[in-house]
């Protein structure tokens, strides 16, 4: 074997697959996947993972596929990518992790896409699907759209805890993957149905149909319970009121609820001004923000000042 080139990947014949819509490209078989995996330089700083969108750990993958543990591999892109036999299809790999590979300076780079869809597929053959990780945070997630992007950021938001819903706008969940890459190249009930139902396994809903801005508004999906209820405002309706209304001064007859404890949700210069507001307004205030006090968004001086109050 010439470690300096690839394994060749059996195709359809070009005069015959003209003809037909079936997929060019077979792949690699087991032997051959491991024959491929062998010209793999193992190197200790990596530079084909500096190329992957996703930092898969690329040698780390091909090392299980070398030893013959497919599984393993399989487990390992897991960690990094919930659509491997998408991208092992239609992926750059030129210019990104096998144009960054070692190998390729002096001979040919490792087929690093040809072997990603190889741990794929026989997953797929096989039955394989790589477990779900984290236990669920309670914390919801709507991700607009099912496209590659959609569905991978559904994905990893899923492993990482999180109940997420896809929402898409046609009937058919995967965007670009059902409608923008012909079947020769992305089968679509094996390869594309397939990652799209894994994405699915990993707790992620899918709701069909659904136009966000017609069918659904961002306001209605960004809900929370009582938020609708009396004497809760968003922070311009309660500084509209307060300054353009006049609901401040007693002889004005624009209606507010002052209220005895107010919590405002935010951290910005409104989010100040509306605490400061319902301060002067006889309130207790809490501010409540998703992040460190010094991470606040609004002027340090703001700050200083409501923390003064």
């Amino acid at each position: 074997m010439d470690m300096l080139k690839k394994v060749p990947v059996r195709e359809q014949d070009a005069k015959v697959r003209a003809t037909n819509f079936e997929e060019v490209c077979y792949g690699y078989n087991a032997k051959e996947a491991q024959a491929e995996a062998s010209r793999c330089l193992k190197c200790k700083n990596a530079k084909c993972m500096g190329g992957c969108p996703v930092s898969i750990d690329i040698p780390g993958f091909i090392r299980e596929v070398e030893a013959g543990d497919f599984e393993a591999a399989a487990n390992v892109i897991a960690e990094a990518s919930a659509l491997p036999a998408v991208c092992g299809r239609v992926c750059p790999q030129e210019s990104q992790c096998e144009g960054q590979c070692i190998r390729g300076i002096k001979g040919e780079p490792i087929s690093i896409g040809k072997l990603e869809r190889f741990v794929a597929d026989w997953s797929r053959e096989n039955g394989f699907v790589p477990k779900a990780t984290k236990e669920k945070n309670g914390r919801r997630v709507a991700v607009v759209g099912s496209g590659p992007a959609g569905l991978t950021c559904a994905g990893d938001l899923a492993k990482m805890g999180y109940d997420v819903t896809i929402f898409e706008a046609l009937h058919e969940p995967g965007g670009v993957l059902i409608y923008g890459i012909p079947e020769f190249r992305l089968p679509k009930e094996t390869v594309v149905q397939t990652e799209i139902e894994n994405v699915k396994k990993l707790g992620v809903k899918i709701e069909t149909d659904v136009i966000i801005g017609k069918s659904v508004t961002i306001d209605e999906l960004m809900g929370i319970p009582g938020e609708n209820a009396n004497g809760v405002f968003s922070a311009n309706e309660y500084l509209t009121r307060s300054n353009l209304m006049k609901a401040f001064r007693d002889d004005y007859d624009t209606p507010i609820v002052a209220g005895k404890r107010v919590a405002v949700v935010g951290g910005g210069n409104v989010a100040m001004d509306a605490a400061r507001t319902a301060l002067r307004l006889g309130a207790e205030v809490f501010i409540v923000y998703r992040r460190s006090e010094a991470e606040l968004p609004a002027l340090v001086e703001e700050v200083h000042h409501a923390k003064e109050e």
